[in-house]
């Protein structure tokens, strides 16, 4: 094959992949869930432990989808994934009980850990194939196609909590069904992927030895355990608040129907911290792109624990950049030390590291959050300052 139709081919399926994965990065009615919730008689500690059970399911199946995606097929994984939480979207639509939720939250988490690790799996193989047709480095295409993505993701989000916001202000169940339409369109995006990506071979007849073989293997080398751990704590410094935001900008003053125009803002800062990360963080060490997320989390919590208004809760909005960076840089700092056909089980083992870490974190935050706002803020400082530089500190020795 010509030269010219492998860029070619290669372009159009990193266009294809990041647009599934762009326009399922979002849920229309993510704003307003926590109302939701409130409206059907959840309180914090019970909409806490909706997603501690989410993220249950997700930690048990994300190894097993991840190996069976690698062993099988990653397109596929990513169009089952995308339809089934499309589905599940429109039941949740229905429900009005704490069981309701309950049973939503566990097919989408079925559905999550099937495409869970798959696109950045498919990102890494066409940025490969990319890279050797034009003699460029993989590793800087993939740092640069990871970093747009997060910033598309973003966007698309934006516009999505915009309008959940008015819809939902309307109908909170519509904004919920709605959030269905963008699952199926990245289902349909999924099957024109033409995925060509190494499969894995096992080693054992046995799956769970060989799943046991590649988690055992990614976690005994040290500069990729301690990448996977700093991927964990990254993603989860900012996770474990986002039941609590509503609340927190409806405490400062802010209206519910202007909410969601907050969560915008959020989002666009978000894409300010992705763009940054595409420009800067190939100059910086491994260790210090985790340490500027880390002090921009700490600023922003204090600022707002220490004196909730309708000023200071702007400071959230320096969580949208730590997101948006740490969405653009880790991954791909795990991904460098990962063998091609294991891709996507090391992403998926990382997020159930990063699961592990969430389940005690979001309870504590929802339990402490319902004495008092502000001790959710203060509780993720307490919890997350002391990983991240333990974490920094062994990142720099495992260079």
């Amino acid at each position: 094959m010509k030269k010219s139709q492998l860029i070619k081919d290669a372009k159009r399926n990193l266009r294809l992949v990041m647009a599934e994965s762009t326009v399922t990065a979002a849920l229309l009615c993510m704003a307003v869930m926590t109302p939701f919730f409130n409206s059907i008689g959840l309180n914090n500690e019970q909409i806490s432990l909706t997603q501690v059970i989410f993220t249950i399911v997700v930690l048990v199946l994300n190894i097993p989808t991840g190996y069976i995606a690698d062993r099988i097929s990653r397109k596929w994984a990513n169009i089952i994934g995308d339809f089934v939480a499309g589905i599940a979207l429109l039941f949740y639509a229905t429900i009005g009980s704490f069981m309701g939720a309950v049973i939503c939250e566990i097919v989408i988490g079925v559905a999550k850990a099937l495409s869970g690790g798959v696109d950045q799996s498919l990102l890494k193989h066409f940025s490969g194939k990319l890279a050797e047709a034009t003699n460029e480095s993989e590793s800087r295409i993939l740092k640069s196609k990871t970093a747009k993505l997060q910033v598309a993701r973003f966007a698309c989000n934006i516009v999505l909590l915009a309008l959940g916001g008015p819809i939902g202000a309307i109908d909170l169940r519509l904004a919920i069904a709605l959030s269905s339409v963008n699952q199926f369109v990245g289902g349909i995006i999924s099957f024109f992927i033409d995925d060509d990506s190494e499969k894995l071979v096992p080693t054992h007849k046995n799956p769970m030895k060989d799943m046991a073989r590649v988690t055992k293997n990614a976690l005994k080398l040290k500069p990729l355990r301690w990448r996977i751990f700093a991927y964990a704590v990254s993603k989860e410094m900012t996770h474990g608040i986002v039941w609590i935001v509503t609340p927190l900008f409806m405490q400062a003053g802010v209206p519910l129907s202007v909410v969601s125009l907050a969560w915008a803002f959020n989002a666009a800062s978000a894409m300010v911290g992705a763009e940054l990360a595409r420009r800067f963080s190939h100059k910086l060490t491994d260790a210090q792109t985790l340490a500027l997320p880390t002090a921009l989390m700490v600023v922003s919590m204090l600022v707002m624990g220490i004196n909730l208004n309708i000023i200071t809760v702007w400071f959230y909005i320096l969580m949208g950049i730590v997101q948006g960076w740490v969405a653009g840089t880790v991954s791909p700092m795990v991904q460098r030390y990962t063998k091609p056909s294991e891709q996507t089980s090391v992403l998926s083992l990382a997020m159930v590291i990063s699961s592990l870490l969430y389940i005690p974190v979001v309870w504590l935050i929802g339990y402490v959050a319902d004495m008092r706002l502000e001790y959710g803020l203060f509780a993720t400082i307490a919890i997350f300052l002391p990983l991240s530089i333990i974490t920094i500190l062994k990142i720099k020795k495992n260079a």
